[in-house]
């Protein structure tokens, strides 16, 4: 099964998941203040984290095994990696240290041609 964009979901309205949202974005600021100016908002409000290549880590809410969780997701050469973290301050970790992976993984490339030619091959999916 092919999806194009986020496989994230927030219901709209109040209540938990906006406050719980802020928690995870307030963890990751507490991590690396300097996300300030990067963290973004998907369109289905999930937190993105930008990688390089237009790629991001994404942070949000994902029906699973019967009821809605937080999941971490990150793009990988041949697909996106799923995870569940066990609280809000581990999904800012996971998040952060995907994000410094993609990251680091660019750098060190010969210019970021990887990066481009694994974002086109993700973005063609």
């Amino acid at each position: 099964m092919t999806t194009r964009g986020s496989v994230l979901t927030h219901p709209p309205g109040g209540g938990a998941i906006p406050d719980e949202r802020e928690q995870i974005r307030a963890h990751l600021l507490d991590l690396r203040p300097e996300l300030a100016t990067v963290i973004e908002f998907g369109p289905s409000g999930a937190l993105l984290l930008p990688l390089p290549g237009g790629r991001a880590i994404e942070i949000g809410r994902m029906r699973r095994r019967g009821r809605a969780r937080w999941v971490v997701v990150s793009p990988e050469a041949d697909g996106a990696r799923l995870r569940e973290p066990r609280s809000l301050s581990s999904a800012a970790h996971l998040a952060l240290a995907a994000w410094e992976r993609g990251g680091r993984r660019c750098r060190e490339d010969q210019g970021g041609r990887r990066c481009r030619e694994e974002a086109e091959r993700f973005s063609s999916r």
